[in-house]
């Protein structure tokens, strides 16, 4: 009795292949195909059609998680864990695929997949995949995996796009691999591009690269001016000295060919280059740390204080809206000086004083907040914020007492400023948790990002960024705004977590009063 062949039908499955595309795609007759499948013919490793049939899949198998896929049968199936070349992958795929293949492994010796490695150094992954040219995207994928694997914490990679019409930056198994990467060994990129003037190209690779660049991860410059040119090119030169070079033809009408180079003294001069360029090159975004600086404060002056709509998304909630008395209640509880002390109240006086102004004059301002996080703010008691609102460096927790001044400050503000509109949204999306974005209408953009071990500070006045988060946050706002009688279902979501910051505010009162009698 034949017995199917259970993997060959998974992947066909998986794929969404058929017999008849496969046999007609290869040449071969769809009844052998279906004979194969159905296991009254063995395909073995041997077989004439084997070699073809495996290259088809690996060719369908465009997607990452196809990919991830077929490692999880592979190791499912103990087979060699060493998959860092299309070789290696084609080989295991045929062993996997073929009627004989554990048959074969065996008889080989394959080495168990409890086996522990000695992790490769940079080089050596480089020595690996330096030689032939890599064709398609895939090669490129199964060869840079490894390669940034293998990359120190922290360090930063420089990319260099000859033109922003460059589709591999903003392939989709590509831009995830060097995301997970930058995600998973805190790894930079300065990114160089020369833009056309294809608005389009560019805004595909902000938008590829979105989450990167608000969390700091992307810094992203551009070069003005732009060449006709036979091919357009793609240089990422990693921090170990080594290099990888893709070049695509100018209407992607092939598929891209990448070299891993190794050679020092190119090397050298690719980065002598690429520095060069950076000088000249044009930074679409600032990135600050959180080492207090005035320009920073200015920067929050001229959003909150200067005419002009403002659109803020905050996963958080915002201190300007605190009464000054109850911001200056908060600040005495830093243990600052009497001099830094004053400072820092006149200086809120300031932006207090300056928003208010802004207010009066019928300015729009639009913020949303998240449901979720005023939840959790009302459970604990306690909302972590960027300690840039008080002028501090790192993060504080800012006390319930300060938690309900702001609430109430929001609900004064939507019941006497009808230019003042606030949403609340059940949650924000991922892209926008752990941050704060402000978007000056048509001025400037500050995205401050709580994600890292410490604050960071995003701002651009960049025409074609304003155009891209202003425009998520008009799809955010459209959730929910404009609903009947929505304003005053705001302020009574805010009285709500109030009162629930009040009951522990009392709560914590009244454990402090009776310690205080328990000394006595």
């Amino acid at each position: 009795m034949a017995t199917p062949n259970k993997n060959l039908k998974a992947i066909f499955e998986y794929l969404g292949l058929t017999n008849l595309a496969v046999a007609k795609a290869l040449a071969i007759d769809p009844s052998l195909i279906s004979r194969y499948l159905s296991g009254h013919r063995q395909f073995k490793v041997a077989s004439p059609q084997m070699d073809a049939i495996a290259d088809y899949i690996l060719t369908s198998s465009k997607r990452a998680q196809d990919v991830e896929w077929l490692k999880e049968r592979f190791t499912e199936a103990g087979l060699p864990t060493d998959m860092s070349t299309v070789r290696s992958f084609k080989q295991n795929l045929i062993l996997w695929l073929a009627t004989d293949g554990d048959i074969l492994r065996r008889s080989l010796g394959s080495a168990p997949i409890t086996n522990i490695q000695k992790p490769a150094t940079p080089q050596t992954v480089f020595n690996r995949t330096h030689g032939a040219a890599k064709h398609g995207y895939l090669e490129l994928l199964f060869a840079l995996e490894p390669v940034l694997s293998a990359q120190k914490q922290g360090e930063t990679i420089d990319i260099f796009l000859s033109s922003d019409r460059i589709r591999t930056i903003i392939n989709g198994d590509i831009s995830s691999l060097l995301q997970n990467a930058l995600a998973k060994r805190d790894l930079h990129i300065r990114m160089i591009v020369c833009v056309s003037g294809d608005t389009q190209a560019l805004s595909e690779i902000l938008d590829a690269y979105i989450e990167p660049i608000v969390s700091g991860h992307v810094q992203l410059l551009v070069v003005h001016g732009l060449t006709q040119t036979v091919t357009n090119q793609l240089h990422m030169i990693f921090p170990d000295g080594n290099a990888v070079l893709v070049t695509e033809t100018i209407e992607n009408d092939a598929t891209p060919v990448s070299v891993f180079i190794t050679d020092p003294d190119f090397i050298a001069g690719m980065q002598r280059s690429f520095e060069a360029t950076s000088r000249f090159a044009q930074p679409i975004l600032n990135i600050y740390d959180d080492n207090y600086s005035r320009n920073i404060l200015e920067i929050l002056y001229m959003e909150f204080c200067t005419p002009g709509a403002l659109d803020v998304v905050k996963d958080s909630i915002n201190p300007m809206y605190m009464p000054m008395s109850a911001y200056d209640r908060f600040l005495k509880t830093r243990g600052h000086d009497a001099d830094e002390y004053t400072w820092r109240s006149t200086e809120f006086v300031r932006f207090k004083s300056g928003m208010d102004n802004n207010l009066e004059q019928g300015v729009e301002f639009r913020e949303v907040l998240s449901l979720k996080r005023l939840n959790d703010i009302a459970q604990r008691g306690l909302c972590r914020m960027a300690g840039l609102y008080f002028m501090e460096r790192g993060y504080i927790e800012l006390d319930a007492e300060g938690c309900a001044a702001i609430l109430k400050g929001y609900i004064e503000y939507l019941e006497n400023v009808p230019s003042f509109n606030l949403l609340i949204l059940d949650d924000i999306s991922d892209l926008q948790q752990n941050s704060c974005w402000h978007l000056k209408q048509g001025r400037s953009l500050c995205i401050n990002n709580w994600q890292a071990k410490d604050p960071v500070m995003i701002y651009s006045d960049q025409t074609m960024l304003l155009r891209e988060f202003g425009a998520r946050f008009d799809a955010l706002w459209a959730q929910g705004a404009g609903g009947v009688g929505s304003r005053a279902n705001v302020m009574s979501i805010l009285q709500d977590v109030t009162e629930r910051l009040e009951k522990t505010i009392r709560h914590e009162r009244h454990i402090c009063e009776a310690n205080e009698e328990a000394t006595l």
